[in-house]
């Protein structure tokens, strides 16, 4: 998740919305899927988190799985797509990508915001089809950027998605393992995942 859409994420949770509009619903949406898990996602409590009525939902969505859609899709933009192409567009070396990749769960409270939204995405993908859907194609997507980085860093092409699971699992996990203030540790799991690439 990018600064930008964390910081309106994190005004929605207090109701400081400015112009609401489909990203403003959107955004108070995942802050709300973060905090209360899907259930907890409904019109009436958002509306009340925001301080308007009921209608202006329903100027911007049809219904609540409009929503719930767009909810999935904004995720989906946000948590990978617009950050692969955040890391691409660096100078920095496929190994230092990755490395940047690593710490992305333990960078403060951005991270902890996306984590919780994350997790909330993947209990509602344990009964929801299309919640379900989207994290099997984002996670796809996730493991070939991550595998792809590790061939362009010189790992053999038969190794990298073996590599990228290692990597991608320790990213899931790092920020309930590993202390914020543990750089030695967090650079030691860093150079076992990555290796002398």
């Amino acid at each position: 998740m990018d600064r930008a859409t964390a910081s309106r994420i994190r005004r929605a949770a207090k109701g400081d919305v400015g112009k609401l509009d489909v990203d403003t619903w959107t955004d108070a949406a995942l802050a709300h899927l973060g905090e209360h898990g899907i259930d907890g996602v409904r019109v009436e409590l958002l509306a009340k988190r925001l301080n308007v009525t009921k209608g202006s939902f329903y100027w911007h969505f049809k219904d609540r799985d409009a929503l719930l859609e767009q909810m999935l899709e904004r995720w989906r933009r946000r948590a990978t797509l617009i950050l692969i192409q955040r890391l691409d567009s660096d100078v920095a070396s496929p190994a230092d990508r990755l490395r940047q990749l690593l710490r992305l769960p333990l960078k403060g409270e951005t991270a902890m915001l996306a984590a919780a939204v994350e997790l909330a995405i993947r209990l509602w993908g344990r009964s929801d089809e299309r919640a379900r859907k989207a994290l099997e194609e984002i996670d796809e997507l996730r493991l070939q950027y991550i595998a792809r980085l590790f061939v362009q860093a010189g790992t053999p092409e038969q190794a990298a998605r073996a590599h990228a699971i290692l990597a991608y699992s320790y990213q899931r996990v790092a920020a309930t393992l590993v202390p914020r203030n543990a750089a030695t540790l967090m650079q030691q799991c860093e150079d076992l995942i990555i290796g002398k690439i």
